[in-house]
């Protein structure tokens, strides 16, 4: 019981089912008293064409000199014996009460109340032109219904009005066997309704619940670590938004264990070749086979610098991932800042048998973290020396264009693949074995550049370069975001 008490399908069948019962009783109930008052309504106006001789009769009776009929407004037993005479026992109705003959002269009465409730005597009023009641009706009902009396020239204007009340009781007497059946046919017209609403909410509510069991599926799924499932979507409202969501957070969980399972294996094959090194050094000086000489022990010092660097930057791709870099922002030339860099490597590059070409068009004033953007120059200066082949060239240029700072650096072959320029940025990535970790990189370089530029609200992007290398080209904001990241 607490399951269905609980169960959204059944919540769903309730809510639709009680929305539609109250729908149902409200047109029912307003229909029923619709119908009540309709058929009073008839009843009327079938009455007031039985009035055509009294309305005859009062248009003789009127004296333009004495409007209202005075005489009959005085004498109430005057008025009966119009009627009586004007709306007698005819085929359609029942036969009128004798009692308004046998009133005793001079004690004019209303007939009594009760009796016959088509007796006109007590349900008649009249009316003056203006609607003020003259005679009123014996009995007093809400509904009533009235017609005007027309004056003997038809350009004149009405004399007055004669209505009729509803009559006492109809309901019970004639409409009694007719509002009877119409309330029978009502009924059940109700519960069929009714059924047909249970049944479409049952429908409605299978129909609403079948996604959200699909949902539910596919987030225990996500839960139990399969991200590889995918939830069917068919439909295009709000559900299937929802599912298309949760599609897409399962493959970004994907992605993202993936990625972290990649990071493991490549961070783990990126120690191992240092941490053999130091290994090897250790226990052959260990076993005698070499000495603790100069040369042995700067090859243990580069080791060690190899894996510190790599740590480095492990650290500094972690804080980028958590976007915890601190960037420490000023004013700086950024061609001041360039051309310092380029005069630090123009040894090494000339020694490299590689010759540097810039186009540094200066001043260029920007808001930035000096500090971070250096290294980054500094990894795409490494980068060339790394893996551009002598003779070769490096050209690096610098401007404004559209309010933004770039910086282009072009290198000799070789060049990566074009289809791999969108991965060069990923962690560990090399396009082949003319750019291998054999040159001593560990292919995290560009990761941190794009990360560094990233912090700075900037973007960078690879492509082949026209020298027939390749091309880094940055573009950074020179005002900068407002704040650097923490």
């Amino acid at each position: 019981m607490t399951s269905i008490r609980h169960s959204l399908a059944a919540q769903f069948f309730v809510a639709f089912a009680l929305a539609a019962v109250l729908i149902i009783a409200t047109l029912v109930g307003l229909t029923a008293l619709s119908m009540r008052d309709g058929f009073s309504r008839y009843l009327l106006q079938a009455e007031l064409s039985r009035l055509d001789d009294l309305v005859v009769a009062l248009t003789d009776r009127h004296d333009p000199d004495a409007p209202n009929w005075p005489d009959l407004v005085a004498k109430t037993l005057l008025w009966h014996e119009i009627l009586i005479k004007t709306t007698g026992p005819d085929d359609k109705g029942p036969p009128r009460r004798p009692a308004l003959l046998a009133a005793p002269p001079g004690h004019p009465k209303p007939p009594p109340p009760g009796g016959d409730p088509f007796q006109f005597g007590d349900r008649t009023f009249l009316l003056g032109p203006d609607g003020e009641e003259l005679i009123a009706p014996g009995t007093r009902e809400p509904l009533s219904a009235r017609r005007p009396i027309p004056a003997a020239d038809p350009d004149a204007p009405v004399l007055g009005y004669v209505g009729l009340t509803a009559p006492r009781g109809a309901r019970t007497m004639v409409g009694l066997v007719f509002l009877r059946s119409q309330y029978v046919t009502l009924g059940i017209a109700a519960l069929f309704a009714t059924a047909l609403s249970a049944l479409a909410a049952i429908l409605m509510a299978r129909q609403l619940l079948a996604p959200i069991r699909a949902l539910e599926a596919g987030a225990r799924t996500l839960a139990d670590g399969d991200f590889e499932a995918r939830i069917p979507n068919t439909r295009r409202d709000e559900l299937g938004r929802l599912i298309d969501h949760t599609n897409s957070l399962a493959a970004s969980l994907q992605a993202a264990r993936d990625a972290t399972q990649q990071l493991i294996s490549d961070t783990s094959h990126e120690l191992q070749t240092p941490l053999a090194v130091l290994r090897a050094e250790i226990e052959a000086m260990q076993d005698g086979l070499r000495q603790a000489d100069d040369k042995t022990l700067e090859e243990m010092h580069d080791s060690i610098m190899r894996l510190s660097r790599l740590v480095a930057d492990l650290k500094t791709l972690s804080f980028a991932r958590e976007q915890r870099i601190t960037t420490v922002r000023r004013q700086t030339d950024l061609a001041a800042l360039l051309e310092t860099r380029l005069t630090l490597v123009a040894q090494r590059m000339e020694e490299a048998g590689l010759r540097l070409s810039q186009d540094i068009d200066g001043p260029i004033p920007l808001t930035c973290d000096p500090e971070r953007l250096g290294q980054v120059f500094d990894n795409l200066l490494s980068n060339a020396l790394r893996y551009t082949t002598a003779p070769g060239e490096l050209r690096v240029s610098a401007g404004i264009e559209d309010g933004r700072a770039l910086v282009t650096f072009e290198d000799t072959p070789p060049a990566p693949p074009e289809e791999s320029m969108a991965q060069l940025f990923e962690r560990f990535y090399r396009a082949d074995a003319s750019r291998s970790r054999a040159h001593g990189g560990s292919g995290l370089g560009l990761a941190i550049c794009h990360a560094m530029v990233d912090a700075h609200g900037g973007t960078i992007a690879a492509d082949l370069s026209p020298l027939g290398g390749l091309r880094i080209r940055i573009a950074l904001p020179l005002e900068g975001p407002e704040n650097g990241r923490e």
